[in-house]
């Protein structure tokens, strides 16, 4: 696809044949026209074939409920070829439980998700309450600063190490590794491939290792890596598994949330009145939050791949061909979602979005994710502050991470 980005920053994809689209394009998360781009292809070719991309061929799946079909039938769409859009090989021998399917998926995730059942995050509700309530209390009030660095990064990283059982002086070292592990590896980057990306990952592997180590020989506690520790022990597990499986979770646990604690300060003030709203209500919090990671969609697509030859809504998918699942697009399909382009804090059914996808793999974290976000602004509304961008934010150049970089504020007290 010929695409180019004048000085305006726009891109020119109006005029351009749908089977050249290629919504893989990171200028397009970059410059924020994704709306636009998928609300043509919803309309025009919902199941997408592009033919050449910086990642090969791939199916482009754009509708709320062809998404939910695929993800209820593994055996014909596996996750064995990646989650992402970027290959991984097909002779991989240790996988996290994200590329894994039907049964050892079950098995493998089912080992953690005591961690992240309500009756636990309850009782560990007070100690996110005070990490917030300290992070907003260092925050200038009439003073700029950038809410990323200083919010979204700071709660959401905390919290993982929380969750990680990783102390909380070596949190900062959680920041970079998420970062590395959610590059898309570009040809003329500092990361070209995949092995070059897992190098930049070796003091991550070390420390790890270490951690596991200890935890292993130690009675269980409550996080990631003490449970980790002791399947491993238990089942024999190799440690190039446990390490995937703890990139995984770093990835899970930090950029959803941090992503959309940024998008919270942004659209609360881009939507005054639903503000306005949800200040002479708190209890609003319930459905606000999970409409916040809706309109946001911080994690763009995941990735299937067919297992056999499928007639998928007229289309002829082939064994093998790489589909990919734009939760961003399901997000705004107006098919499924009442007014999808409206931000509305009192949705009858908030809960209806896929950000945290669907089926089998449907994200582990989402419970904490959405009690970071109430926690949060729960306490901003008790303090009566308005979050205020001074200017337009920057934007991840990704197609797989939806967020932010940095976001200028001031705080105002009301």
């Amino acid at each position: 696809m010929n695409e180019s980005l004048p000085k305006d920053g726009r891109l020119l994809f109006e005029n351009v044949a749908v089977e050249d689209l290629d919504p893989s394009n990171q200028d397009i998360y970059f410059n924020n026209l994704h709306d636009s781009y998928f609300e043509r292809l919803r309309k025009e070719d919902p199941v997408h074939f592009c033919k050449k991309s910086e990642f090969g061929p791939y199916w482009s799946i754009t509708k709320y409920a062809d998404i939910v079909e695929i993800e209820k039938n593994p055996h014909l769409f596996s996750a064995r070829g990646g989650f992402t859009i970027v290959d991984i090989p097909s002779d991989t021998k240790f996988r996290s439980f994200l590329t894994m399917d039907p049964p050892e998926h079950k098995t493998r995730r089912q080992a953690i998700t005591p961690m992240v059942s309500l009756s636990n995050l309850n009782r560990i509700e007070d100690h996110i309450s005070r990490l917030v309530t300290e992070t907003l209390d260092n925050l200038p009030i009439n003073e700029p600063f950038d809410w990323v660095e200083k919010v979204s990064i700071e709660i959401s990283i905390k919290v993982l190490a929380l969750m990680m059982g990783v102390p909380v002086q070596d949190s900062s070292k959680l920041i970079r590794w998420s970062d590395i592990a959610s590059t898309v590896p570009r040809v003329g980057t500092d990361i070209e491939t995949l092995d070059q990306l897992y190098f930049q990952l070796q003091d991550c592997y070390s420390y790890f290792s270490d951690l596991l180590g200890k935890h292993s020989s130690s009675p269980g506690e409550n996080n990631f890596i003490s449970m980790l520790a002791h399947q491993a022990k238990n089942e024999k597990l190799h440690p190039e598994e446990l390490f995937v499986t703890i990139l995984a979770l770093i990835l899970a646990g930090n950029d959803t949330t941090r992503h959309s604690i940024t998008a919270s300060g942004l659209l609360l003030h881009q939507f005054p009145e639903q503000r306005k709203f949800l200040y002479s209500d708190p209890s609003l919090l319930k459905s606000a939050v999970p409409e916040i990671i809706r309109f946001q969609t911080p994690v763009a697509h995941f990735r299937r791949t067919a297992t056999e030859d499928i007639l998928f809504r007229g289309k002829e998918i082939k064994k093998n061909d790489k589909i990919i699942l734009w939760f961003i697009s399901a997000n705004r399909d107006e098919d499924e979602i009442e007014n999808p382009k409206e931000f509305i804090i009192n949705r009858k059914n908030p809960d209806h979005h896929l950000s945290f996808g669907s089926g089998i793999h449907k994200c582990i974290g989402r419970n904490i994710a959405l009690m970071e976000l109430e926690i949060l602004w729960n306490e901003i509304i008790r303090r009566k502050w308005h979050v205020e961008p001074i200017s337009e934010p920057t934007r991840v150049k990704s197609n797989i991470v939806h967020g932010f970089s940095s976001l200028n504020v001031t705080i105002k007290q009301l």
